[in-house]
């Protein structure tokens, strides 16, 4: 069969539309394409990860969605991105390769490790708190209010007094590449930033609203008070809301900003329109000022939330910007490099190298020179 008609034959598979014949040939030609790959992968780790990809093909092939849409996934060499989406979900290799002790890869390898629980707080005054350093209990406190670290990766604002008179000190939490954090607001509210964001709001909301600003992508619970309506103040929307739980993404290398509903309803204003979403939509806003209202895909929106990395018919580049933030690496284009979209799954507390090992089986020349990634396309 030519290439086309096994890029047909592979999204019929995926839809369940394959006839008996269809799906055994596919089958077949699956087993010949990933022995050609695994050349290079010890014996017995070879059937592990065979064993391993047939159990997600049967217990895990993806649905059409309701709305209908056709699964554009592939683009290109269909073998390549079949066999990367399949890959990305195989958690298990090891490290070490064939003839190479663990005690030389310690000394060639770099040390990049996975994100974790990192953040810095600046108060009003200046004053610059390292979240990470902090032992649990009270940590600063003012007119009114108590800062308190609950545990590792939590911070929370305290109100214990209300005053009128009270001094507000604006408080800045942000996180670096690599890092996480969660915050209770002074109302009750969640915040969960992600790598390189930060939220910033006052030791105590006013009487009329709840206001705060963030860079990044954060992700909130809101509590609800009709009287203080609560607004988030993001690179180029602005978000109104009583109570409910949404994600903001509003990365400056990101194409565009986006906020997604994932329970109640808020009200997006973008740079041409104000939307009021329901839940399981979202309001994108391009760089070049355009704004779109259609169906958000929650699950792969809330992934890093969940610890994961869910490539959903991403392009490299979107991956390589997750991957870059998360691990506190550069990444930098060298030559020609895929258009393909990718497919899976992988947990972000993985280390960074078997994470590179994947993508290689997907035809992805990828390395790791210091703390750069260096990103091309094998021939």
């Amino acid at each position: 069969m030519t290439e086309k008609e096994i890029q047909a034959l592979i999204e019929r598979y995926i839809s369940g539309e394959c006839s008996p014949e269809e799906k055994e040939f596919l089958e077949h030609w699956y087993t010949d394409e990933l022995q050609k790959r695994i050349t290079k992968v010890e014996q017995n780790e070879a059937q592990i990860v065979k064993d391993e990809i047939w159990n997600r093909i049967v217990d895990e092939r993806p649905q059409l969605r309701k709305r209908q849409l056709a699964w554009r996934i592939w683009t290109g060499a269909a073998a390549a991105v079949l066999l990367i989406g399949l890959f990305v979900t195989y958690q298990h290799q090891k490290l070490d390769e064939p003839n190479i002790s663990k005690e030389e890869i310690a000394t060639v390898l770099p040390e990049v490790l996975p994100g974790g629980n990192k953040a810095i707080l600046t108060m009003g005054n200046g004053k610059q708190i390292v979240l990470t350093d902090e032992a649990d209990g009270v940590i600063e406190q003012g007119e009114g209010f108590i800062i308190r670290k609950q545990e590792d990766g939590l911070v929370s604002f305290e109100i214990t007094e209300h005053k009128d008179n009270a001094t507000q000190v604006n408080n800045t939490i942000e996180t670096p590449k690599g890092g996480i954090y969660q915050v209770v607001l002074p109302d009750g509210s969640k915040a969960w930033l992600n790598s390189a964001s930060s939220i910033s709001f006052p030791s105590n909301f006013s009487a009329s609203e709840r206001k705060v600003s963030i860079t990044g992508e954060v992700y909130f619970e809101i509590q609800r008070d009709v009287a203080r309506p609560f607004r988030v103040q993001a690179p180029q929307q602005q978000v109104e809301v009583l109570g409910t739980k949404f994600n903001i993404n509003a990365y400056k290398d990101e194409p565009y900003a986006r906020t997604s509903l994932i329970e109640g309803s808020v009200k997006v204003k973008g740079a041409t329109r104000e939307h009021v979403l329901k839940p399981g939509f979202e309001l994108s806003t391009s760089k070049n000022g355009n704004d779109r209202v259609g169906e958000a895909d929650i699950e792969a929106i809330m992934a890093w939330k969940e610890g994961v990395f869910q490539f959903d018919r991403v392009e490299l580049k979107v991956l390589m910007r997750q991957m870059a933030r998360w691990y506190d690496v550069d990444v930098i284009y060298q030559g020609a490099h895929g258009e393909d979209e990718f497919v899976g799954k992988i947990k972000r507390n993985e280390d960074i190298q078997k994470v590179l090992k994947v993508l290689r089986y997907g035809n992805i020349d990828i390395a790791l020179e210091g703390r750069k990634l260096m990103v091309g396309q094998k021939k």
